[in-house]
């Protein structure tokens, strides 16, 4: 039973389908997931059946249900389509078509990678280069008149198809396409701007948008003399209030005093109106007034003690 692709008007989204199974998506996001999947463990299996094809038959049967089950999680359509091909056609078929595969995610991401490389460097965001030209396919389309209009579908019998298509409509949308500083990874930014990170998620705390946040920051205050030594200082500070016992006095009040004194400042500097070395030299100065009491701070001329 093959599939029908069908593609909404505006080339954004498709539904993929047949009388048992239907997956929608947007093209662009399967599109990168495609080219984006870590194909190493597959390729080396393929390459083994190459080298012994005495082997390949009894592998294939062996091994097929477990890559279908390793595609499901992030690519459905695809691992659907495999199982359908592993299921109706004969095994050396199903090994042709995982061979077409793995070889049209490294040809299609490579092609994808270059393009992003040349719009990364592209200063007119207006201006983008784009991709000249892929090979041809051929396709079998599906063709019905209803509701006073024609309508038309795909028909998809392979994941080589199925690959084929989105990909040509994904290059036909002139797409911008980005390399993440942080993951190596492909991805499609939101808008013409020049974005370095995507929002994958690294770990259950951060995104790579997130980490390229703090590591730009980072970088900043690493050149910054001024902004290196307020960083410094206020983590210090933080770090006694946090290892220091509460019950005897309130030593964040020492990191409130200490903001309130140096955030205005500091706000003053990064708009160009306080000068750079006469606030590191007052940041100096307030040091010995916040210590905690391991380092000889006395709270006799406080109130109340």
């Amino acid at each position: 039973m093959s599939f029908e692709l069908r593609i909404d008007k505006n080339k954004r989204a498709f539904t993929l389908s047949n009388r048992q199974y239907e997956y929608s998506n947007t093209i662009n996001d399967e599109v990168i997931k495609i080219v984006t999947l870590d194909t190493i463990p597959f390729r080396r299996r393929m390459c083994f059946t190459q080298d012994h094809i005495d082997y390949k038959y009894e592998y294939l049967k062996e091994n097929i249900k477990d890559i279908i089950k390793i595609f499901s999680c992030q690519l459905p359509a695809v691992a659907e389509i495999i199982n359908y091909v592993y299921k109706t056609t004969d095994i050396e078929r199903c090994y042709d078509d995982l061979y077409n595969l793995f070889f049209l995610i490294l040809s299609d991401g490579s092609q994808l990678m270059e393009l992003a490389i040349l719009q990364n460097k592209c200063e007119d965001r207006y201006a983008l280069p784009k991709l000249e030209a892929i090979p041809t396919f051929d396709a079998n389309i599906k063709v019905d008149y209803s509701d006073c209009k024609t309508n038309y579908c795909y028909i998809v019998n392979s994941v080589t198809e199925y690959i084929n298509i989105l990909f040509y409509t994904f290059v036909g949308s002139n797409p911008i396409v980005s390399v993440c500083q942080n993951c190596d990874k492909l991805f499609v930014p939101k808008t013409k701007k020049l974005t370095l990170y995507c929002d994958r998620a690294v770990d259950k705390n951060s995104t790579c948008k997130q980490i390229g946040a703090r590591n730009k920051f980072n970088e900043r205050i690493e050149a910054d003399p001024v902004l290196k030594a307020y960083q410094l200082e206020k983590h210090r500070i933080e770090m006694y209030c946090l290892r220091s016992k509460q019950d005897k006095y309130d030593f964040f009040d020492d990191y409130y005093d200490w903001l309130n004194m140096f955030e205005p400042k500091i706000r003053e500097y990064k708009n160009g109106t306080y000068d750079g070395d006469k606030l590191i030299e007052e940041i100096k100065e307030q040091t010995q007034n916040f210590q905690p009491y391991n380092k000889g701070k006395d709270f006799s001329d406080e109130e109340g003690y």
